[in-house]
């Protein structure tokens, strides 16, 4: 059984540590590794991160099964895995952070061992290995076609996927869109902010794309250490899509 919904969003740069020469960990590196298929744009183009997260999603959602022991049981949830990217863009030294059981977390462990070579991260102008930190969301509810892998959530000053709860804070005001490959808006119907750390969530919905005082809130109350998600339900065709964000907060 092929899973239904891929991840809340997978911009694997949501948590990186690079590891230099020495023993020193690093929080921070200038160039992020890029998943293969997008060589094509330039480094400096930001179509090319857009690029590079459509690619994953798409390699995830053509490889990950849903366990049947999962399914069986309507298990639904988030696995977390990590691995390195090392200096020449192999990764490997994959490990489940967060799982769910059912066999969930042996399937998203399957999907990161067979990834392809990456463009390796740059820190410094050299080559260094770095470590990533996917989230996996198995979910029945919230099922995402391929076709949402072609749109994009944009927000405000936002660019990265880990920020500081002061910059969500300040980001609260901004004008959420929602673009196609060629920047083309679409049609937001609905919003809703999603809290989680833990099991501990909370969230507001709205419709249309002006986020309410509720949603606010929403945004007031995520933890240090949690999760920030934006879905937005656009206007597809005759029916309507769902597009997801999810940062990391710091």
């Amino acid at each position: 059984m092929r899973i239904l919904f891929v991840a809340l969003f997978l911009g694997v740069a949501s948590i990186a540590v690079a590891q230099s020469d020495s023993t020193e960990i690093r929080t921070f590196v200038a160039q992020m590794p890029f998943f293969p298929g997008c060589e094509h744009f330039k480094v400096s183009d930001p179509d090319k991160r857009t690029c590079s997260d459509k690619a994953l999603a798409a390699f995830i959602s053509s490889k990950l099964i849903y366990p049947d022991s999962a399914a069986q049981r309507n298990l639904e949830g988030m696995v977390v895995v990590s691995f390195i990217v090392d200096a020449q863009g192999n990764p490997g030294k994959w490990q489940v952070l967060r799982d769910i059981g059912g066999g969930c977390g042996a399937a998203a462990l399957q999907v990161v061992r067979a990834m392809p070579r990456w463009e390796p991260a740059i820190h410094e102008g050299r080559p260094v290995p770095v470590k990533l930190i996917l989230p996996i969301n198995f979910s029945f509810k919230r099922a995402l076609s391929n076709e949402a892998e072609q749109f994009a959530i944009h927000w405000g000053k936002l660019h990265n996927e880990v920020i500081s709860k002061a910059d969500l804070e300040k980001n609260a005001e901004e004008a959420i869109l929602v673009r196609d490959a060629y920047g083309n808006l679409a049609e937001v119907l609905e919003l809703e902010f999603l809290s989680e750390k833990g099991k501990k969530s909370t969230s507001a919905r709205v419709k249309g794309s002006a986020p309410d005082k509720k949603m606010l809130k929403v945004i007031e109350q995520t933890p240090i250490g949690g999760t920030f998600t934006i879905n937005a339900g656009i206007q597809y065709g005759n029916g309507s899509l769902l597009v997801s964000r999810t940062f990391q907060i710091k």
